[in-house]
């Protein structure tokens, strides 16, 4: 052991002994002799021979004569040597030295492709098919009071047969559609028929001889909506006043009266319209005028006649 620490003694005598005289040449020319004192990433300061200290002298300064010099101290080694040009030559050899291995990627391994039927056996599986089931049944619950059908039987039909149970009793006929069976007619009273008839005929020939002379007919009564009593929009216009939309109204007799503070209209029909106006056209001059929900006051269905 002690020659093994006499031995590491010695190197490092030599390598400072090698130093310590060496000469130290700057990129500008100078040249400083001396040996290293501190040695960092930034740079190097030299003990000078003839006493004192450098600068700290920044690595790209130093020549490349000086920077191999450097290789031989340990702790400037690993600063120095980044900063030695290699020879082009050496690059090249290295390069072809260095093999370039193609290794291909490991793949991942592809999933097991399951069947449908494999995939309705996990848990969700089962619950779409308590869904379709319990709607099965719902389905033939509705179709045996639409047919008219025993409920017990269509729907123990349709839990033996899903699907086709339902639309078996769905395409059958109701029991509503089957006509009775013909009853035994009750003899007919002709006594009385014919006294009907006379009645019927009596009153057919009373209303056409009152057609006739000009018999009393139906009277048409105003119909008078104030804004304070209902809402003036196209909801109000489209309930109340729906036989006016036609290109001939039901009664042409009867005319619709707008009114708003400046003017009245008295319109035939309808023509259109929108959510903020009603586009009326009018009696006379068959033209066409638009009237805003705002300003209506009044709404009046009378005779054409009527003032």
């Amino acid at each position: 052991m002690r020659r093994f620490q006499l031995l590491v003694l010695l190197m490092i005598w030599a390598v400072q002994s090698l130093l310590s005289a060496a000469e130290f040449k700057l990129t500008n020319g100078d040249v400083i002799r001396g040996e290293p004192a501190s040695v960092d990433a930034e740079g190097i300061v030299i003990r000078r021979e003839i006493g004192g200290f450098s600068e700290r002298i920044s690595w790209a300064r130093l020549t490349q004569d000086s920077l191999k010099i450097l290789l031989e101290d340990p702790q400037a080694k690993k600063f120095a040597e980044p900063f030695i040009e290699v020879p082009i030559e050496i690059k090249k050899e290295k390069e072809k030295k260095k093999e370039i291995v193609i290794r291909e990627p490991p793949r991942p391994e592809r999933p097991v492709q399951k069947s449908f039927f494999a995939g309705l056996l996990t848990p969700a599986g089962f619950m779409v098919l308590g869904i379709i089931f319990f709607a099965n049944l719902y389905t033939a619950f509705h179709i045996a009071k639409f047919r008219g059908r025993p409920v017990a039987l269509v729907v123990g039909t349709s839990v033996i047969l899903p699907v086709i149970g339902p639309i078996i009793f769905l395409s059958m006929p109701s029991t509503d559609a089957v006509a009775p069976p013909p009853t035994e007619a009750a003899p007919v009273n002709t006594d009385v028929v014919s006294a009907e008839a006379k009645v019927s005929g009596m009153q057919s020939s009373l209303g056409l001889a009152a057609h006739q002379k000009g018999g009393p007919k139906q009277d048409n009564q105003a119909q008078v909506y104030k804004r304070t009593e209902v809402t003036m929009d196209r909801r109000f216009f489209e309930t109340k006043f729906a036989g006016y939309f036609r290109m001939v109204p039901e009664n042409p007799d009867m005319v619709l009266v707008v009114k708003t503070a400046k003017q009245e209209y008295v319109a035939r029909r309808i023509s259109r319209i929108s959510s903020n106006e009603v586009h009326l056209q009018l009696l006379r001059g068959n033209t066409e005028v638009g009237v805003p929900f705002g300003e209506i006051s009044e709404v009046m269905v009378r005779h054409k006649d009527a003032k």
